[in-house]
């Protein structure tokens, strides 16, 4: 098996202790041999020179008196004597002029010396009264003077062949060597018994730090055989104590900060659910009371304070259930297909109205660059938008603040389905001044104090914009200059969206005459009657709700809580369910799996309605099977996105018709119900009497009922057919069915909004 890349680069404590052990062995073994083998060959060099110089020593003394009588012939016997020392090559006896008195030389077939008078003369370097040695890689040559009565008469030179001595060195050096090798086997065997005991005694006591981290160890009774490893033992055990306590303590506080910490989601979550329901019906009924046309200029002003008080308190309530999220770490990212130039210009629109300033102007300058359809969590972005433009405006009292949106230069070419998009909020206001720059990100912090008491706010809003940033992969930058203003901007990556090109769906056309002159298009149906029912336990929830629903002109049915909702639901036919979360006796989460669990309710839409803005309401819903869910406190076009999302088609009821009074809209639907079946009747009949006038008059009745209740598009169909009555052309017999079956529909629908 290939080895890991952390096994080579991370050996073993017990592999580099053997490596270095095994490392100094060798190096001492060297290290021996070396000095060893060196001296031993000193010592035989120097033997065999003394030997040499013996053997010159010796010739020179009894040659000398042979010397003087000129008897060569007896030196010559001389230095044939030597042929028992085995390493003499040549011998030669010189005068003191340097001629060759005598000489021998080792025959190499024989082995032996032989008299050889290669040379007439040899040169002396050095013409005195003491020995000389020269040796090269061959040979050693050693010259002994002859001397007599103190008088120098000569010189003996012998040639000392240095081959067998060289050889018994090799020897002498492998000997040495083998030596080396046979003692470093056991030296390295006793080395890895002893770290190989060491490593053990660590791995024991790692595995008892292992056991005392994870709160699995006890006491070790082994204790390691050496002192140091023993007072880490030793230690271990007094750790391992101390830390159980320690643990328990622990333990204990993180259970108790654990409790505190879910008791304060708790609480924050009650109070989110407390806070937006009374929410929801203020900004509720405010919105429809404030739809009349026909109220009053102060109460209407009176109604506006209110409605922007509550706006306020929202966006306070928002802002600490957002802080709450991120010191939580729950707050997530919901990225969804958005369209970036409406929501930003709607943004811009609500905050440049709720911070109007006679002398402050507010530019909006999108690069047509940008991109328009991209994928990211739109709310959050406007969220970040909307805490540094309302601040920008809050602090500038003169001048103007813009936000500018371009595309980033240098954005790479091959990242074709990415842009990114830099926002920058710029001012002309107070400036922060270099100390407060930091400090402005930190939670209830603001530039100055006194801050909060002349502008509001909670010191909040930066802190979340950071956050947020931070979760969207960006951070926020600053410029400021006190007296000039200040500039926060960032930059996002966002990827793009193709544009979905949406075509609303073309009617049938419906032939209008009975011969061949063009067919008149159809102007449009009734819209058909949807049952809600309504499962919401709040009556200030339930009174917004139902002014909502009936301008909607859809019909409902109440249910106080999940329990009387799934009774509902097998009592009567819903087209639709509204199901608030949190309900007595059973839940809305709990009441949708049930109602979803039965067979002929499995396909029944479900929408949820939540106030909780801190558990992780989207998929809780969508676990539970609710197609859609809506956050309190919610308007009216909230509900009328949901309903377009789902594909409900409506027909809004236009309450001024009936001075925004319930009780006159029931009262009139139900009479233009009861009339109905009576008019489409005598429609009928004048139109195969050819009665023109008549059906004429019936038709016009029929068209003040349709725009009466709204339904504008059907009473543009029916004044076709008064058009061509008055042309004096009978309508063809697909246009008559075409209006009876509207009419028919249009009654169901008016008796399901009368119940």
């Amino acid at each position: 098996m290939k080895p890991s890349f952390h096994t080579i680069t991370h050996p073993s404590l017990g592999t580099k202790l053997l490596v270095l052990g095994i490392g100094l062995v060798l190096a001492l073994a060297l290290a021996f041999t070396w000095f060893n083998t060196k001296t031993q060959r000193n010592e035989l060099q120097g033997v065999f020179n003394q030997q040499a110089t013996a053997l010159a020593f010796n010739i020179a003394v009894s040659s000398n008196s042979h010397l003087l009588e000129k008897d060569f012939a007896v030196v010559e016997t001389l230095l044939l004597k030597a042929n028992e020392f085995k390493d003499l090559y040549s011998a030669t006896v010189i005068s003191a002029e340097g001629k060759v008195l005598a000489q021998v030389l080792r025959d190499p077939d024989t082995q032996r010396l032989s008299a050889r008078y290669d040379v007439g003369r040899l040169h002396v370097p050095k013409r005195d009264l003491q020995t000389q040695l020269f040796s090269n890689e061959r040979y050693l040559t050693v010259i002994e003077p002859i001397e007599s009565a103190g008088r120098l008469i000569g010189h003996v030179v012998l040639e000392f062949d240095l081959t067998p001595l060289q050889t018994r060195q090799s020897e002498l050096i492998e000997r040495n060597v083998l030596l080396a090798v046979i003692l470093i086997f056991p030296a390295a065997l006793a080395l890895w018994l002893f770290i190989r005991k060491t490593i053990l005694e660590l791995n024991a006591l790692t595995d008892f730090a292992q056991r005392m981290v994870k709160d699995q160890g006890i006491e070790q009774a082994t204790s390691p055989t050496s002192r140091e490893l023993a007072m880490l033992h030793h230690t271990l055990n007094w750790a391992s104590v101390t830390l159980r306590k320690k643990n328990r303590a622990l333990e204990a506080a993180k259970l108790k900060a654990d409790k505190s910490n879910d008791l304060k989601s708790q609480f924050v979550a009650n109070m989110s659910h407390e806070i937006r329901t009374p929410l929801n019906g203020i900004l509720g009924l405010t919105e429809i009371i404030l739809s009349n046309s026909a109220l009053a200029e102060k109460p209407r002003r009176n109604l506006e304070l209110i409605q922007l008080s509550a706006e306020h308190l929202l966006r306070v309530v928002n802002d600490i259930l957002d802080f709450s999220k991120i010191d939580a770490n729950c707050l997530d990212m919901d990225p969804q297909p958005f369209e970036l130039r409406p929501n930003v210009q709607a943004m811009v629109k609500m905050v440049s109205s709720a911070y109007a300033k006679p002398h402050v102007a507010t530019v909006l300058d999108i690069d047509p660059d940008v991109p328009n359809y991209l994928f990211g969590d739109c709310p959050r972005i406007m969220q970040v938008l909307n805490n540094l433009l309302s601040n920008a405006l809050k602090f500038t009292q003169h001048g103007q603040v813009s936000l500018t949106i371009k595309t980033k230069q240098g954005t790479e070419k091959t990242q074709k389905s990415k842009s990114k998009i830099h926002f920058a909020v710029r001012d002309t206001g107070m400036g922060i001044s270099e100390s407060a720059r930091t400090e402005i990100f930190k939670a209830f912090s603001q530039a100055e104090p006194g801050t909060a008491r002349k502008y509001g706010g909670t010191g909040l809003g930066l802190t979340i914009t950071q956050r947020l940033l931070e979760l969207m992969n960006s951070r926020i930058h600053l410029w400021s200059e006190e007296g000039v203003g200040s500039e926060f901007s960032f930059t996002l990556e966002l990827p793009i969206v193709e544009e979905q090109k949406t075509t609303d769906s073309e009617p049938l056309a419906v032939n209008m005459t009975l011969n061949n002159t063009p067919a008149a298009p159809e102007f449009g149906h009734a819209s058909t009657g949807l049952r809600v029912l309504v499962a919401e336990d709040n009556m200030v929830n339930q009174t917004f709700i139902s002014h909502v629903l009936t301008q909607l002109g859809i019909s409902y049915r109440f249910a106080d809580d999940g329990l009387a909702a799934l009774q509902a639901v097998d009592q009567e036919k819903f087209d639709l369910v509204f199901m608030d979360m949190h309900m007595p006796n059973m839940g809305g989460l709990e009441a949708c799996r049930a109602i979803l669990a039965k067979p002929q309710h499995k396909n029944l839409p479900i929408v949820g309605l939540t106030a909780d803005a801190i558990a992780d309401t989207r998929e809780a819903c969508m676990s539970a099977g609710m197609r859609e869910y809506i956050s309190k406190p919610f308007k009216r076009s909230d509900i009328e996105a949901v309903l377009a999302r789902l594909k409900f088609n409506v027909s809004p009821i236009p309450m001024q018709n009936f001075d925004h009074d319930k009780e006159l809209l029931k009262t009139t639907i139900d009479m233009i119900a009861a009339e109905i079946p009576q008019l489409a009747d005598d429609t009928e009949k004048q139109l195969l009497a050819e009665n023109f006038p008549e059906a004429k008059r019936a038709l016009h009745t029929l068209k003040g009922h349709c725009k009466l209740v709204g339904e504008l598009a059907f009473a543009d169909f029916i004044q076709q057919l008064e058009n061509q009555l008055t042309q004096n052309q009978l309508p063809a017999a697909k246009s008559i069915e075409h209006l009876k079956t509207n009419l028919r529909v249009l009654q169901q629908r008016l008796r399901l909004l009368s119940q």
